[in-house]
């Protein structure tokens, strides 16, 4: 007869064999059920699939840390402007573990191509490693967010006092102008319905961006 002690010994390897087992087939479960219900989301709102945009897989890249794959990516219509949105992952590695990171963007086309500007949360390292941050006249702005832009009398045009306000108004929200395109990110994956909600947070920023730095900064788009 088996001892307590090698009985006990044995089914401990078996349940934690069993828990693994249940763990990968869970997430398999969740994972498909996560990709159907986006999947009839999309089609619900009239997106279709199409190939991944060089340019904006740059504009991911720029974002990230360490280059990554595109997801799925989709491409639709949002109150009259062209609209893309896509999920990226990338890995990051310590030298002894890695870790995946998941992110999606969402682009929304912007009536000519305008120089590049980014708004970002500011922070300690951001501070710290990626230079000089433009200041303007409000400074609950200049303590929460931080402007990138070669051009400072272009980045002031762009960030009015009404534009800092709505900015202030919505503090979760990072984005940039790049060509032809607004570009806001968020992390995880997408889910249609908060995409929704960033898109029309960013046509509120673009309608504020003023007819004249449409004029004097932008340049044709050609399709």
């Amino acid at each position: 007869m088996f001892a307590p002690f090698a009985v006990f010994s044995l089914l401990v390897p078996l349940v934690m064999l069993a828990g693994v087992i249940w763990l990968v087939v869970w997430s398999v479960r969740r994972r498909r059920a996560a990709a159907m219900r986006r999947a009839t989301e999309v089609a619900a709102v009239g997106w279709v699939q199409v190939p991944p945009n060089p340019w904006l897989l740059q504009v991911a890249a720029n974002l990230v840390p360490a280059s990554g794959d595109p997801g799925t990516t989709y491409a639709g219509e949002f109150r009259g402007r062209g609209l893309c949105v896509f999920d990226y992952t990338y890995v990051t590695s310590n030298g002894k573990t890695q870790q995946r990171h998941v992110v999606h963007l969402v682009a929304l086309s912007l009536p000519v191509s305008l120089p590049p500007f980014t708004l970002m949360h500011e922070t300690g390292l951001r501070w710290a490693f990626r230079g000089r941050d433009l200041e303007l006249e409000n400074q609950d702005f200049n303590d929460r967010f931080r402007i990138e832009c070669p051009d400072d009398r272009y980045a002031s045009a762009v960030m009015h006092p009404r534009m800092m306000e709505r900015v202030l108004r919505n503090p979760g929200l990072e984005w940039l102008i790049a060509g032809n395109a607004c570009v806001s990110w968020g992390r995880d994956g997408f889910e249609v319905p908060d995409v929704l909600a960033r898109a029309e947070a960013m046509t509120q920023l673009i309608d504020l961006i003023p007819s004249f730095v449409l004029r004097d900064y932008g340049q044709p788009t050609f399709r």
